[in-house]
């Protein structure tokens, strides 16, 4: 029976994953890795991956070995840190596959001797117990793992493993369809959201058993089979409920008073007591036992059955929690009938009982009040001394020994003595240990009010990144009369622009700002721009758009303020930046000789030599700022005991003794006063013969010693010079203690954090101003929702929420009125939201050193906070270790060109009016990338790639042969973000295959049918709509009510058209490929590429044997010799081009109609596009096409503004106003738009 139900359960799981699997978010991977970070590799998932390799020749090993190594150096390459976990009950897989057993062998042995990757061979299973102690003391971020075996077996075992590893709050990475560009791995990543599944599966087969035990094993029992049925469908019911309800949910379950009853104390639950007896037998990991239910759930479901149900409620346990009640007891019931699932009860026996409450703890001493008095202290002495009289300072110094600062009232007057009865009331503290322990966040902070010199009427901290914000800041504090037409701030962004050619003041966004640059009819305007500020510089590294702050960076040739608090190599970006001015200072002497340039000209002017009288600098500074106005402190919840538990988090938790050996203590992690305390206490217990123990006491301090006022920089002297000697204890072979101290500060201050209620208070004048931001969102999709959570104080923020929604919130919490905001990264870059707290709620792949600063750093207001509270809710201590010592990433250069680039380049050269000026521009462009600074090989690749995208954009039509360009340039580089769909369609057009299907509905009218716009959705959706699902999805058994969810291939014509336009670009990149040949290192190219093992060897005297073995006639110039034992040659370049020459096969612009995974399984396109066409429904988007509303919504509106701009294009290109296309595009503007609006 046991099998049975296991075999049932397996089934599950597999039904389960194909659930999972298409909602996998296609993602980067190794956003931020630093050296503390890592992930899981299975090893047979990798063994899988590569074997299947398309290209691989059975039997060819040194081939494989090569592929092997060529996916690990791609993860090692780019900061991650990893190992590989091969488990021994796999090999059983392979018993029948001889050769693939050696063979994996063989990659075990290679990989433990000739590299430096650890590797794990001693876990049987994932269900083993030391494999749980393993994954709670690393805790990786992610497993990556394949979604397929080699036969049913292993596919099982794979499905254990991913279901595990979702059970323990571990992502999952598939390595189907995983890629990588220049400086990111992306693949399908599925969230850990499952972590109660094996819950329900490991409760049906003990439930399932125990009850058959119990009715058949066990004579003497205190419960009738009916009552122990009974309780076993309320602990089921129980365990459902664990899969419905976040944490967040149960932490406000209802604390029931009562509990089981004595008899149930002795038999509580008996059949998981039985299991335990006969374990081996069972082959259930029993490690899981404490994980199967929540015991105040549990007792809520009894309270709710023994006493409420028959007090007549009678509540709807919702079809999803019904559905899986009845699913689970099926199974516990199906081999032996127990009974129906419902009722819940049959019999009347009570479980619970009345418990009795425990007296209150006493209360701890209350010192707010003396840390009040000493702030007045601070404030009177600190910053109004020079009016205070000799009996001001007596009455305060009397006010220090009424504290118990005898040395202090000393200090202040020596004139002060008190009574007997003043004495036993005085708080006998320590001052300095007291001002840091008590009033750290209230010590004086050296605050900077001297204007900066390098710009006028400039404070940094007044700028904010966010559009609206800056736009409401300026209009707030820069009144002007301007001459008509003109005025002080204008906006450009992507959904809105407003007097942006006619204001002094211009707030965008990059993507927006590099447009006006490029265009040629805008270089007038670019011209006077006198100064450019610069927030959030650090998405220079970011996944999306960073090639764009690329080019900014390098055409603003006028002053700029860059700024960011999250970049770990600011020098390198300085040096980066210092040599494009050195670029621009030459270009400009260079055009200052030439006659009838505009820089000549414009010198002639008498405002001109105004401004020349000023020295114009080209030296671009470096500021540096390490110190945070207010402190922050970190808190982890937790449940215990059925109560809600805040504990404090000390930084030094987060380090190790190798942490601190190899990479020394982060410089960004920061004690407050308070923590600073608290460590030095632990280091004297830890080490009571500690030589420094008298130097460092707080009272015996430098900077402590006698001062009526400490300040935050001495509070910050005495956290290094703690820190300084936490290093030196290693040094001095003081190991031991620093990792018992490392225990210690995990539980120092435990104590739960006092919750205030913030009472929220709304004024008559209040409410105008509120009903007046409201009818911002009335017409809204979700303007009614957010209206009614507003007016409780509550708010929401994310990227998909229209401009306007997210407006309000941003007002209405900066004003006080929502105190509460539960958001995403949306509120990481940049917007004005400070906070006094902030909240991580459960992890994610995404929660990276980061983005962990980026958001922590809104906690505490400056100006209203002087204390900043972090908490880590749901989240794994290990994972709040790496992020609180974790560093952020370093800066790198994508690949910065692309062929739409260059037409643009070329356009703006050709068309500007100032042809010097625009040269200067491209050039600057072209030669000054980040990745290929102080990199002369990457660059010399990059003037070849240049060289090639010319000779095509000349071959395509695009340029002429002294590079002006014509035809359809325009539409070209109006859609240069979707390449390579945008030459895509510009080929139908060429070839008339739009002109073709877009045929009105009769001659001579402007009306099209709908199956002609729906298949113009379906060519579109194939070009500019193209999100993958993993292949497996085909595979999904289920059923879709409203959409198609896989998207059809496009018809035949066009099909036809792509593979023309694909063997063009095949043949032109591979020249570019074969030209870049002699850019590789040859030696490099003979070696593994992580072992960099030699295989180089040497040509023995030549034989007519090995000349008759050898073709001489191979072209093997450009592939890998590796891949050459496989029969790869100079035509298969894009699968095996030699990866020393800096080149990813993404770099060329293919749009593959079909794409694979390793396994050769075609990965389908989500229908996404053209099933909402169709239906109109977001919701059957979210239900069928496996897409969140967010996404999906984002999605949609980016579909709709491509189809717009493609209408406004083809309008401007065409001067047939009446041309069937240019009428098609507009009734489908207009048709997608109109089924947007509503939702």
């Amino acid at each position: 029976m046991f099998f049975l139900v296991a075999q049932k359960c397996l089934d599950q799981i597999s039904d389960l994953i194909l659930e999972e699997i298409p909602k996998a978010e296609y993602a980067s991977l190794l956003n931020d890795y630093v050296e503390s970070e890592f992930f899981l590799i299975d090893g047979d998932s990798l063994f899988i991956t590569c074997i299947s390799e398309e290209k691989l020749q059975l039997g060819q090993n040194l081939h494989f070995f090569y592929i092997m190594e060529r996916f690990l150096l791609d993860l090692t390459s780019k900061g991650g840190k990893y190992v590989i976990v091969f488990f021994k009950d796999a090999e059983h897989v392979y018993l029948s596959h001889p050769h693939l057993l050696s063979l994996r062998t063989t990659m075990i042995l290679h990989l433990q001797n000739n590299t430096d990757i650890p590797i794990y061979t001693e876990f049987s299973n994932c269900l083993e117990h030391e494999w749980q102690l393993f994954l709670k003391d690393r805790y990786p971020y992610f497993l990556i793992v394949s979604d397929e075996g080699l036969n049913k077996s292993q596919t099982n075992f794979i499905n254990i493993l991913i279901i595990h590893a979702l059970s323990k709050s571990i992502n999952v990475v598939l390595t189907s369809g995983q890629e990588s560009d220049t400086i990111r791995v992306y693949g399908y990543l599925i969230h850990s959201i499952h972590k109660n599944y094996i819950r329900l599966v490991l409760c049906a087969v003990t439930c399932s058993l125990g009850l058959q035990m119990y009715r058949e094993k066990f004579k003497k029992k205190e419960l009738t089979l009916q009552e122990a049925t009974d309780l076993i469908r309320m602990y089921c019911l129980s365990v459902v409920f664990l899969s419905h309800l976040s944490l967040s949910q149960r932490a406000q379950v209802r604390l029931i008073n009562s509990d089981w009853n004595k008899e149930h104390k002795s038999h509580e639950f008996l059949v998981l007591k039985y299991l335990a007896t006969d374990k081996s037998s069972w082959e259930v990991d029993l490690t899981h036992l404490p994980d199967l239910s929540d015991n105040l759930l549990w007792k809520n479901v009894a309270h709710y059955c023994e006493v409420e149900n028959d007090q007549g409620l009678q509540l709807d346990m919702g079809k999803g929690i019904q559905r899986d009640y009845v699913d689970l007891w099926n199974i516990v019931s199906e081999e032996s009938y127990f009974g129906a699932s419902f009722p819940l009860r049959e019999t009347t026996r009570l479980f619970l009982e009345q418990k009795h409450s425990l007296p209150k703890d006493k209360k701890t001493k209350d010192l707010s009040i003396a840390a009040q008095m000493m702030r007045m202290i601070h404030v009177l002495i600190g910053k109004h001394q020079e009016l205070l009289q000799k009996h001001h300072l007596k009455k305060l110094a009397k006010c220090l020994q009424y504290l118990g600062f005898e040395n202090l009232a000393y200090t202040l007057s020596t004139q002060v003595i008190l009574t007997e009865k003043m004495r036993k009331e005085t708080y006998m503290g320590r001052p300095a240990r007291f001002q840091l322990q008590c009033m750290g966040h209230y010590l004086f902070r050296d605050e900077r009010s001297d204007p900066d010199p390098r710009v006028q009427h400039f404070i940094p901290d007044t700028w904010q990144a966010l559009v609206n914000q800056v736009v409401g800041t300026i209009y707030n504090r820069f009144t002007k009369k301007l001459p008509h037409g003109l005025v002080v701030c204008g906006v450009f962004t992507r959904d809105y622009r407003h007097d942006t050619m006619n204001c002094q003041i211009l707030v965008t966004v990059p993507q927006c700002l590099e447009i006006l640059l490029l265009s040629p009819h805008r270089q007038e305007w670019v011209k006077k721009i006198k100064y450019v500020i610069f927030d959030e510089v650090h998405c220079l590294g970011g996944e999306i758009g960073a090639e764009v702050w690329e080019h900014l960076l390098v055409m603003i040739r006028c002053p700029f303020l860059a700024l960011s608090v999250t970049i770990s190599n600011p020098e390198h970006l300085t040096d980066w930046l210092q040599s494009v001015k050195r670029y621009w200072q030459n270009a400009e002497s260079t055009m200052e000789e030439i006659p009838n340039s505009f820089t000549t000209a414009r010198k002639g002017t008498r405002k001109a030599k105004i401004q020349n009288t000023k020295k114009k600098s080209y030296t671009v500074k470096l500021v540096l700022y390490g110190e945070r106005y207010n402190d922050l402190e970190k808190y982890v919840c937790s449940l215990k005991d059925d109560s809600f538990i805040i504990d404090h988090y000390h930084p030094c938790a987060a380090l190790t003794v190798s942490h601190i050996e190899n990479y020394g203590i982060p410089s960004d992690i920061a004690f407050s006063p308070r923590e600073s305390i608290q460590l030095y206490d632990t280091m004297v217990k830890v080490w009571q013969e500690w030589p420094r123990v008298q130097e460092l006491d707080p009272e015996e301090f430098v900077y402590f010693k006698n001062k009526i006022i400490i300040t935050k920089a001495d509070a910050r002297k005495y956290e290094q010079e703690l820190k300084k000697e936490l290093t030196v204890w290693i040094s001095l072979g003081q190991s031991e203690k620093v990792t018992k101290m490392e225990t210690a500060a995990q539980n120092i201050f435990r104590n739960v954090k006092k919750k205030q209620m913030i009472r929220l208070l709304c004024f008559n004048e209040f409410i105008i101003t509120l009903m007046k931001i409201f009818r911002r969102v009335r017409y809204q999709r979700k303007g009614m929702l957010q209206k009614k959570l507003a007016r409780r104080g509550i708010g929401y923020h994310h990227a998909s929420m229209a401009y306007k929604e997210r407006q309000v919130v941003e007002m209405l919490f900066r004003m006080g009125y929502i105190r509460v905001v539960t958001a995403t990264g949306s509120l990481a870059l940049g917007i004005n939201m400070p906070c006094k707290s902030v909240v991580f709620n459960e992890d994610s792949v995404f929660l990276d050193a980061l983005n962990y600063r980026q958001m922590s750093g809104r906690a505490g207001r400056r100006g209203q906070d002087v204390l900043g509270s972090v908490f880590f809710y749901d989240i794994p201590l290990p994972k709040v270790e790496k992020l609180i010592k974790s560093n952020v990433p370093q800066l790198k250069g994508q690949f910065p060109l692309s062929i739409s680039l260059i037409l643009r380049l070329m356009l703006l050269a050709a068309k500007a009016d100032d042809k010097l000026d625009a040269r200067a521009k491209v050039l600057s462009v072209l030669s000054h990338s980040l990745m290929t600074f102080k990199q002369p090989k990457i660059e010399e690749m990059l003037k070849i790639y240049f060289i090639f995208s010319l000779q095509f954009l000349v071959k395509e039509g695009y340029l002429d042969e002294e590079g002006n360009p014509m035809g359809f340039t325009g539409l070209v580089t109006h859609l240069h973000y979707h390449e390579p769909s945008n030459f895509v369609l510009v080929s139908f057009l060429t070839k008339g295959l739009l002109h073709k299907l877009c045929q009105p509905i009769e001659k001579g009218s402007t009306v099209f049918s709908e199956d002609v716009m729906e298949t113009l959705v379906l060519v579109l959706a194939n070009l500019f709509g193209r999100k993958y699902l993993p292949a497996c999805t085909t595979e999904f058994k289920g059923t879709f009510s409203q959409s198609k969810v896989f998207l059809d291939d496009l018809p035949e014509d066009f099909a036809a058209a792509v593979h023309e336009y694909n063997s063009k670009i095949e043949k032109n990149f591979g020249c570019f490929l074969l030209t870049t040949t002699k850019l590789a290192d040859m030696e490099q190219e003979y070696q593994l590429p992580l072992s960099r093992t030699d295989f180089t060897g040497k040509n023995d005297d030549p034989s007519e044997l090995t000349s008759h073995l050898m073709n001489s006639n191979k072209n093997i110039t450009a592939v890998s010799p590796f891949a050459c034992l496989s029969g790869m040659m100079d035509e298969d370049l894009f699968s095996a081009v030699l990866r020393t020459i800096g080149v990813n096969a993404k770099n060329a612009t293919l749009l593959w109609l079909k794409k694979y995974d390793y396994a050769e399984r075609r990965m389908p396109l989500n229908a996404y596009a053209l099933d909402f066409y169709k239906h109109g429904s977001l919701i059957a988007l979210t239900r069928d096409n496996w897409l969140n509303e967010g996404e999906a919504y984002n999605l949609l509106r980016d579909f709709s503004l491509m189809i717009k701009a493609i209408e406004i294009s083809l309008g401007e290109l065409c001067d047939d106003e009446n041309d069937n296309v240019v009428l098609a595009f507009k009734q489908l503007s207009k048709g997608y738009a109109a089924r947007l609006h509503p939702v």
